[in-house]
């Protein structure tokens, strides 16, 4: 679905493709789509979602995080913030369909990164916030690869730890695991919040595959 959107619309010191082109490029290739805000359970923040819709399948997409701005002439929060909204939605958009833009911008974001940025690269959300990729735990860069749906996130991690992208059998088989560590604290009786306490970690998907093979192992010794 790669593909790209010439820019034309000129306006706050930058260009932005206008929505009823994308539109046009949806309903060429037989596409339909929604969006939403969801509420990330690690940041707090919110976040556009773009669901795809291409025959009977349905992609969801997590996109741009919708940030505080502060736009030339706008002095209205409430505007700003759907001004925000508004080029949030559009850019999560164009992310969610793999098109690239015509400028400088679009230009960065389909360019290769090198090493050397990975190695500088900085999370900017979660708990790990502030800190370079080297000094994430693994666990945590694991769950990243899993759930991340920005391709350049990945190759950033994967040339500066070398940990690559879970295949699809790896990422069956967590799922796996999850149901099975959920269905086990149900037998047992046991909070699944205990769990997260003990593998210090915000969720279950952020456990890694040797962290979750641990915890059924003690779940299913527990009496």
């Amino acid at each position: 679905m790669k593909s790209t959107i010439a820019k034309k619309t000129e306006g706050y010191g930058y260009k932005y493709t206008e929505l009823a082109d994308i539109n046009k490029y949806c309903e060429d290739n037989g596409i339909r789509y929604y969006q939403e805000v969801e509420t990330s359970e690690i940041n707090l923040k919110d976040y556009i979602i773009t669901y795809l819709i291409v025959g009977d399948k349905v992609e969801k997409h997590r996109g741009c995080q919708i940030v505080e701005a502060v736009l030339s002439g706008i002095k209205n929060p409430v505007q700003e913030y759907g001004s925000s909204l508004t080029y949030c939605r559009r850019y999560s958009l164009l992310m969610a369909l793999g098109l690239a833009t015509e400028d400088d911008d679009g230009a960065s974001l389909n360019q290769e990164p090198t090493k050397e940025e990975a190695l500088e690269y900085v999370i900017d959300f979660g708990k790990h916030k502030g800190k370079k990729l080297t000094e994430v735990p693994k666990e945590y860069l694991e769950w990243m690869l899993g759930n991340s749906n920005n391709p350049r996130i990945k190759k950033l991690i994967e040339l500066a730890t070398g940990i690559k992208e879970p295949s699809d059998d790896e990422k069956e088989l967590r799922i796996d695991l999850t149901s099975n560590i959920l269905k086990l604290c149900d037998e047992k009786e046991v909070d699944p919040e205990e769990v997260l306490v003990k593998f210090k970690v915000n969720s279950i998907s952020e456990m890694s595959t040797e962290q979750m093979n641990k915890c059924i192992g003690a779940l299913e010794r527990k009496e």
